[in-house]
C-alpha cells in the first residue's frame, strides 16, 4: 500500500512539472508571447485610420457634406435618433483597437520600455494623444485615468481634465524623441507607415494637432496669442499625416474605407460601413463647390472630389431629404447628382488623412481673423486654399482664375469668418474636425450660411442641432451603468448634449 502511494505521489510530481514547463498550452516555445514594437506599430497606424473613419462615417452626415438618397431612412443620419443604434465602433477603435494596443497591459508603451526603444514611446503617446482627442470630441467625458487599469467600470473623467491628459502625452511624446536611445530598435519605413521614422516630423505633428487642441478652446480661454505661436511652430515643419494604402491590394484590410470595393466589410463592428453608394451631395455642399449657377461655372475641385454621376449633372439634395427634396427638378433621380465614390478622398487606394496642412493655415487665419489681425488672416487663409487646390491635382490656370474669383476673398474689408469656415470645410472634406468646427460655431449661420434645420429631425429634439455620438451601447450600458446614469447618458436626448467646448463656446452667438 505504502509504494502505492509513492508511485501516485511521484507520478503527480512529474505530471505536474511536465504541465507547468513543457505542456503549457497558454505557452508556445517557438513563438514569440509578445509582440515587437516594430511589429505592432504598423497595425496601430492602420486603426488609427479606421478609428478615425468610424468617427467621420456619421460625422460626414452631421457636417452635411452628404446625405442619404432616400431620405428619412436612416434613424441617426437622418432623424437624429441614436437611441436605437446597437453598436457604437467609434468606442472600441479607439479604446480596443489604438488604445489597447498602445496603452493597454501588454501594448507597445510596455513592449518599447523593456526593449530600450524610446523612440517607440515618443510616437505611441503622440499616436494615443490624438486618437484620444478625436474620440473625446464626439463623446465628451470618457474614462482616461482608469481606462486601462483593469476596470470594467471606470470613472468617466471630465473632458477639459482628457484635455489636459492629452497635452501632456503630446509634451512626454516630443521629450522622448528628442533623446532617442541609441540602444533603440530602429525604426524604418516598414515599421513607421506615416512618416517612415523620421522624428522630426512627428514632434512637428505633435505641435499641429496642439494647435488642434487649442483651437478648440481659445475663444473663452483668450488663447489665440498661445495658438499662433504653436501653428507657426507647427507650419515651420510639418508634413501631411497620412496613413497610406497600397495602390492595389487583395486584401480587405488593405483598402480605405471610403473606397467602393468593400462598402459593408464583413470583418467590422455593425455601424462601420460605406453608405457613400446610397447617398447624396447636399446642396450645402453643391453651393459651396459653385461659382456661378446660371453658367454652370464650378469649383474645380468639385471634379477631383466627386466624379460626374451618368447624366453628367451636379445638384445637391436637402439634408434628411435626398431625393424626397421637393425643390429637385421633376423627374429627378440618382443618376443627377454627383458620384461620391472613386474620387481623390474616396478610391480603395486613397491615403487616409490624420491632417494636413491646409488644416493648419485654416487655424492661423481664424486665430488671427479673431485677433483682428485681418492682414494676417487673409494671407492665412489664401495659402489654404491654394495648397488644397494644389494637392487634388487642380491646373495652375484654374487655381488662378478661382482664387480670383468671387468665392474667394479679395481684400480685408472682403473677408469674413465665413469665409475661412467654409473654405476649410472644403478643404477637410468628410475629415471629422469639420463637425468640431461646426458645433464650436453652434450652426451659426454666421460661419456657415447655408446651413439650415433638417426636415426630417424628430421634432422631440426641439429644433436642436446634434452635439455627440452615443456611448457604445454593447459595453458601457451594460458594464458601465452607475457612470451612465452619473452623466445622464441614458436619456433620449443626450447626444444634444454640448460637449464642454462645444458648451463654454463664444463663438456661437
Amino acid at each position: 500500500m505504502r509504494s502505492i502511494q509513492q508511485f501516485f505521489i511521484f507520478f503527480l510530481l512529474i505530471t505536474v512539472t511536465i504541465s507547468c514547463n513543457k505542456l503549457d498550452i497558454n505557452s508556445n516555445p517557438v513563438q514569440p508571447v509578445t509582440v515587437p514594437t516594430r511589429m505592432r506599430l504598423p497595425a496601430i497606424q492602420a486603426n488609427m485610420a479606421y478609428s478615425l473613419y468610424a468617427q467621420a462615417r456619421y460625422a460626414s452626415y452631421h457636417s452635411y457634406y452628404v446625405t442619404t438618397r432616400a431620405g428619412q431612412s436612416n434613424a441617426q443620419t437622418d432623424t437624429w435618433n441614436y437611441n436605437s443604434i446597437t453598436r457604437m465602433g467609434a468606442w472600441r477603435w479607439h479604446y480596443f483597437d489604438v488604445g489597447s494596443n498602445i496603452a493597454g497591459p501588454a501594448g507597445m508603451l510596455v513592449r518599447a520600455a523593456a526593449e530600450g526603444s524610446n523612440n517607440y514611446t515618443g510616437v505611441g503617446k503622440i499616436l494615443l494623444a490624438l486618437s484620444y482627442l478625436t474620440a473625446t470630441d464626439v463623446f465628451g467625458d470618457m474614462p482616461y485615468d482608469q481606462a486601462y487599469s483593469g476596470s470594467f467600470n471606470p470613472v468617466y473623467d471630465p473632458q477639459e481634465k482628457i484635455y489636459a491628459g492629452i497635452e501632456k502625452l503630446l509634451e512626454e511624446g516630443v521629450t522622448e524623441l528628442n533623446k532617442v536611445s541609441p540602444s533603440a530598435a530602429s525604426m524604418p519605413a516598414t515599421a513607421d507607415l506615416v512618416y517612415g521614422g523620421d522624428y522630426e516630423k512627428w514632434k512637428s505633428f505633435a505641435t499641429a494637432i496642439k494647435a488642434r487642441l487649442k483651437l478648440h478652446t481659445a475663444n473663452f480661454t483668450n488663447g489665440y496669442t498661445e495658438l499662433i505661436t504653436i501653428v507657426n511652430d507647427a507650419l515651420a515643419g510639418f508634413s501631411d499625416a497620412m496613413f497610406l494604402y497600397p495602390e492595389s491590394s487583395a486584401s480587405s484590410w488593405e483598402k480605405n474605407l471610403w473606397g467602393p470595393t468593400r462598402p459593408n466589410p464583413e470583418w467590422q463592428f455593425a455601424d462601420i460601413r460605406n453608405d457613400l453608394v446610397n447617398s447624396l451631395p447636399t446642396d450645402v455642399l453643391m453651393k459651396a463647390l459653385t461659382v456661378n449657377a446660371a453658367s454652370n461655372i464650378y469649383d474645380p475641385r468639385l471634379y477631383k472630389l466627386t466624379k460626374p454621376g451618368a447624366n453628367n449633372k451636379y445638384l445637391g439634395a436637402k439634408m434628411s431629404e435626398g431625393l424626397r427634396d421637393a425643390g429637385l427638378p421633376s423627374g429627378t433621380t440618382y443618376q443627377d447628382f454627383a458620384r461620391l465614390d472613386s474620387a481623390f478622398w474616396t478610391r480603395d487606394n486613397s491615403p487616409y488623412p490624420y491632417m494636413i496642412k491646409e488644416e493648419l493655415y485654416f487655424i492661423k487665419a481664424e486665430a488671427l481673423f479673431h485677433s483682428n489681425d485681418k492682414d494676417g488672416a487673409l494671407t492665412a487663409y489664401r495659402q489654404g486654399i491654394e495648397h488644397n487646390l494644389r494637392r487634388l491635382g487642380v491646373e495652375e490656370g484654374q487655381i488662378i482664375n478661382y482664387m480670383g474669383s468671387t468665392k474667394v476673398a479679395q481684400d480685408i474689408d472682403q473677408l469674413t469668418i465665413a469665409h475661412i469656415m467654409m473654405q476649410k470645410w472644403i478643404a477637410l472634406y468628410l475629415q471629422g474636425e469639420t463637425w468640431v468646427d461646426m458645433r464650436r460655431y453652434g450652426y451659426n449661420t454666421r460661419a456657415y450660411p447655408d446651413l439650415y434645420y433638417p426636415r426630417f429631425a424628430l421634432a422631440e429634439w426641439g429644433g436642436r442641432y446634434i452635439q455627440r455620438f452615443t456611448y457604445d451601447p454593447q459595453t458601457e450600458y451594460i458594464y458601465n451603468p452607475k457612470e451612465i446614469a452619473r452623466l445622464g447618458a441614458a436619456a433620449r436626448d443626450w447626444v444634444f448634449m454640448p460637449v464642454w467646448w462645444a458648451a463654454n463656446s463664444t463663438l456661437k452667438n
